[in-house]
């Protein structure tokens, strides 16, 4: 029996039903994005958790009023993000060379911060792995019953790793900001956003939109927030939307079903609840 994530009317029933998301956002728990399609509506909802509150999204559009369906999967990058974060921690950096003690503004005090994260990195790329820290330790004549085998840390150690990271670059770049004029602005502002690029880099993201036939509808639409959300604009689901196995299915199949309850009604039921089944 399909999940129901909102109330059905009278002889309303699920056709396909596709866990089409993962929204992550910074103080909140990952959520899982949900799309069915019934016999008389496509429906989205996702609920998520931030501190003591919960929030519902739940949209909808009815099958005879869905218009146009476009989606997308693939990689971004934010830019407005990319400048956000560049100039926030240029002026973090420029404000710490002022209260800090001298010896935390030194270069390599930074780099000894940085460098767990990237050595987490070196393994992820697998430019360092099992097998040439042993060639290492052969070479430093190490005890072979007291190495330990290396891997990669959990999500959140290596979120917390990340963290320390940018704190990390940032007391590095203030030992490095001994120059004067824009040269003091310049060179932080190129390196944080060449570390954006390096730690975030592009994000797999997942969009839909279903617009509707009338000038009554709002559509449904499930994207990651820009600009122009900001700015009260083009209002979008916050945080990040990260595409799962059934975005494909979804990104393939959405468009035919509609398409085929809208003109064939109680045969396309007959025909997507059996592909349904034999699918599964």
């Amino acid at each position: 029996m399909e999940r129901k994530i909102v109330e059905f009317s009278e002889g309303e029933f699920v056709i396909r039903s596709y866990q089409c998301s993962v929204q992550k956002a910074i103080f909140s728990q990952a959520s899982d994005g949900y799309l069915q399609v019934t016999n008389k509506r496509v429906i989205y909802a996702n609920s998520t958790k931030s501190g003591g509150s919960s929030n519902l999204l739940v949209s909808e559009v009815p099958i005879e009023d869905v218009g146009s369906i476009s989606s997308y999967i693939g990689k971004s990058l934010n830019i407005f993000f990319l400048l956000l974060f560049a100039i926030f921690m240029t002026l973090i950096a420029s404000a710490a060379s002022d209260v800090l003690p001298e010896w935390m503004t030194h270069w390599l005090f930074g780099f000894f911060l940085m460098l767990p994260f990237i050595v987490i990195w070196l393994m992820e790329k697998n430019i360092l792995n099992q097998d040439i820290f042993e060639r290492v330790m052969n070479n430093l004549e190490m005890d072979k019953e007291k190495r330990r085998t290396i891997r990669q840390p959990d999500a959140t150690l290596r979120n917390i790793l990340q963290i320390v990271f940018i704190i990390g670059l940032v007391l590095f770049i203030v030992g490095l900001m001994d120059g004067g004029g824009l040269y003091i602005f310049i060179l932080p502002l190129a390196v944080f956003a060449l570390a954006y690029l390096w730690v975030f880099s592009f994000q797999n993201e997942f969009g839909l939109s279903v617009s509707t036939r009338s000038a009554s509808g709002s559509g449904l639409t499930i994207r990651l927030n820009n600009f122009l959300s900001l700015l009260g604009k083009n209002p979008s689901t916050p945080g990040k939307i990260v595409p799962t196995t059934d975005s494909y299915t979804v990104a393939k199949d959405l468009g035919a079903l509609v398409l085929d309850l809208q003109q064939a009604g109680d045969l396309a039921v007959e025909k997507w609840s059996n592909r349904s089944a034999a699918v599964g």
